[in-house]
């Protein structure tokens, strides 16, 4: 007993022992880690704080120490408040480390016992040590730098001060206690909006206060915060103000998911944003500027344009315009919302502005494209340019916070005409556009440039220019129709109405060099409306002559869904043709719809309403939403030619494909696969389980009175036949 007793002892020494080692070798290195931490930022930053947001801890630095007993400070917790809080900033922890960890940083000065004065600019992080929340600030000094250089630096900062205080800026924090939430912010803010002698406003309180047709938006920005599924809060209103004036409110607020106490959670700032919103206003009434860029929009880029040229005559300079498009703004609107295509097409406007340095009269011409006119003669340094548009918003896209795929969707692509002296805007503008759809680009360069070869396309584009509208007028676009036929049977049930420019001297003009031109030129609504309503009359008038009843598709445009009623639009081509509703179908593709697509539901379900069919266009290509099925009211899926044509020898192809077809029918929608060109591939169709067939294996699309003669009549007969013969 006594031996197992010693033993036993012996045992529980010699862990001891190890332990004590352990834990001494840990201190050890702690000790070592600190002190290596401890000269790597005493060698990269002068200066060292560390304190806690109640300022229960706070440490200096022994060069900060040494430096402000010579400054007669005393280094304590009155020091780090005199650093990072303000006029605008609450005296408390939460409020301060918010100030602290600004991006800018802060910055703080001194004078010395010799009467120098000095500058230090202060960098901050966040730490979790033991479940409280650390701040190293990090100091550096600013005095050996040219004293024009550091008087800029204060005079920058004062001015940041300066308008923060001017707009009423306050740091704040949303504290939800209980189902109570409370704003508590600085008592200037408070007495601002009504509330003297308090820091805290209530939540609903606020809620009265905010402009009645803005407050749905914002009461939804804020419950999304609040409830978590948002980290980021981001809010623009107005709030009506003590004296009955309103003033408009941005209001920003982050989640903070490492804070410890709840009332550190929610902390962000509020910034009067009045005059700003004025001028916003104004730019929004002003015609000759683009409301979400503020850059000159199509008008007011022919007017400023045009003085520029001028200028450049008389000066004798040389001048280039480029076109810059940004291909797949749509798709990263359809992929990422609404928010994130504006925030990148605001980016771009800001880019352009800042690296031309207000040398270029800059212009937004439509969705994804932009015009530029610069006085630059040499393609290398337009070609400099271009790739620092680029840099900068691949850069932008690379911030963690955005969707990684975000970046392998940007991109420009760019066309570009020297001004020759004689040209005027719209001419030079005309050339790079043609060039930017169908120039090519040497190795090595990022743009297209105009030449000879571009120049015979150019005169293609003039006559559209110059003719579309008189080409409506004068009868000159006709609509030719491609049958929809039973896959199984073949039978044509439908047809799809094309656009064709029958022109009397160039003969037909295909829609793709003639449709982007009416978009540009603003008359694409009426050209769609046009073929709404020829499309109605020539299927009555089909019917009337007896044949089968078939149902015609006809194509929207964005213009179109967006830019008119267009509900109001189909219900008069129904009405004047006298067709019913159930033999129109209205086309669109996902991308368009997806762009707006609560509006887009409104309407696509108020033409259901009226019995017109609603069919996708164009699915299976690029990036479908699987989600945009569920959310849209449609009734045929057209599965995109481009795997249509490989489906007979790819496998990826045709499995898509059949995803495609099932997914359709476990929706009970209609499936229907256009770009058929050969019999095999109808037949992997059928066995696949499509509905209906559309291409050239079939029929191309013809003008009416060959559909007629080769479709219908047969079909007419043959149903005559089947008639006498039941007879």
């Amino acid at each position: 007993m006594g031996i197992a007793v010693i033993i036993l002892v012996a045992v529980l020494v010699v862990v001891c022992m190890i332990a004590a080692a352990a834990i001494y070798t840990m201190y050890v290195w702690l000790k070592r880690e600190r002190t290596r931490f401890d000269r790597l930022a005493e060698g990269t930053f002068d200066y060292r704080m560390e304190w806690n947001e109640d300022l229960s801890r706070v440490h200096f630095s022994a060069n900060l120490l040494t430096l402000l007993a010579d400054c007669g400070i005393k280094a304590d917790k009155d020091y780090i408040i005199s650093v990072f809080s303000g006029p605008d900033v609450i005296v408390d922890g939460v409020s301060m480390s918010v100030n602290a960890l600004k991006e800018d940083g802060v910055i703080s000065t001194y004078t010395d016992s010799d009467g120098r004065e000095g500058i230090i600019r202060w960098k901050s992080v966040s730490v979790t040590q033991k479940d409280r929340q650390m701040i190293y600030s990090m100091g550096t000094d600013m005095s050996h730098e040219a004293p024009g250089s550091r008087d800029e630096l204060i005079k920058e900062f004062d001015y940041m001060k300066t308008a923060v205080s001017n707009a009423e800026a306050g740091a704040f924090s949303l504290i939800t206690e209980g189902e109570q939430t409370v704003i508590k912010t600085t008592p200037d803010i408070c007495s601002l909006l009504g509330f003297n002698n308090t820091d805290i406003i209530s939540l609903e309180r606020f809620y009265m206060l905010v402009k009645k047709e803005e407050l749905l938006g914002v009461q939804r920005s804020f419950n999304r915060f609040l409830s978590g599924v948002s980290d980021t809060l981001y809010t623009e209103c107005f709030v009506k103000t003590a004296i009955g004036a309103y003033h408009c409110f941005t209001i920003e607020c982050r989640f903070n998911k490492d804070a410890t106490d709840y009332r550190q959670l929610r902390t962000g700032m509020l910034f009067d944003t009045t005059s700003n919103r004025i001028h916003r206003e104004a730019i929004n009434n002003d015609s000759r500027h683009d409301a979400l860029t503020g850059l000159y929009s199509r008008k007011g880029f022919m007017q400023q344009g045009d003085e520029f040229l001028e200028k450049c005559r008389k000066d004798g300079s040389g001048a280039a315009i480029i076109c810059i498009q940004i291909p797949r703004l749509r798709k990263i609107s359809t992929l990422f919302g609404i928010e994130v295509a504006d925030t990148l097409t605001k980016l771009y406007a800001e880019t352009m502005l800042r690296l031309t340095d207000e040398r270029a009269v800059i212009g937004k011409m439509s969705l994804e494209d932009y015009a530029m006119l610069i006085g630059l003669t040499d393609k290398k340094e337009i070609e400099k340019l271009l790739k620092s548009i680029t840099i900068v918003v691949e850069n932008f896209c690379n911030n963690e916070t955005l969707p990684s795929v975000l970046k392998e969707q940007i991109g420009i692509d760019a066309g570009v005409c020297f001004f020759d002296n004689e040209d005027d805007v719209a001419t030079l503008y005309n050339k790079a556009s043609v060039t930017l759809f169908s120039g090519t680009a040497e190795p090595g360069e990022v743009c297209r440039y105009f030449n000879a070869e571009v120049e015979k396309k150019v005169s293609g584009r003039d006559i559209v220019e110059h003719e579309i509208g008189e080409a409506l007028r004068q009868g000159e676009l006709e609509l030719y129709y491609q049958p929809k036929v039973n896959i199984k049977t073949g039978e044509m049930i439908g047809a799809e109405a094309l656009m064709r420019w029958n022109h009397k001297t160039q003969g037909i003009i295909m829609p793709g060099e003639f449709i982007h031109v009416a978009e540009e030129m603003g008359i694409i609504t009426k050209i769609d409306e046009w073929g709404m309503l020829q499309a109605c009359i020539q299927n009555r008038m089909w019917k009337d002559k007896g044949y089968p009843d078939i149902k015609i598709s006809v194509n929207m445009s964005q213009a179109q869904l967006y830019q008119t009623d267009v509900v109001e639009s189909v219900k008069s081509a129904l009405e004047e043709s006298g067709i019913s509703a159930e033999s129109l179908e209205v086309e669109l593709t996902e991308t368009m719809a997806m762009i707006d697509i609560e509006r887009t539901v409104k309407i696509l379900n108020d033409l259901k309403k009226l019995g017109v069919s609603i069919s996708m266009d164009d699915f299976g290509t690029g990036y479908s939403s699987l989600s945009s099925l569920k959310i849209l009211p449609i009734d045929i899926l057209k599965i995109d030619r481009s795997l249509v044509y490989d489906i007979e020898t790819n496998d990826t192809a045709r499995c898509i494909t059949k995803a495609i077809v099932e997914m359709g029918k476990a929706l009970k929608l209609t499936v229907l696969a256009e770009g058929v060109e050969t019999e095999s591939q109808r037949a992997i169709l059928e066995e696949l389980g499509c509905d209906i067939a559309q291409g050239f294996l079939y029929s191309r699309p013809q003008p009416a009175a060959i559909i007629e003669r080769e479709f219908l009549i047969p079909a007419a007969e043959k149903k005559n036949q089947a008639e006498k013969e039941q007879k």
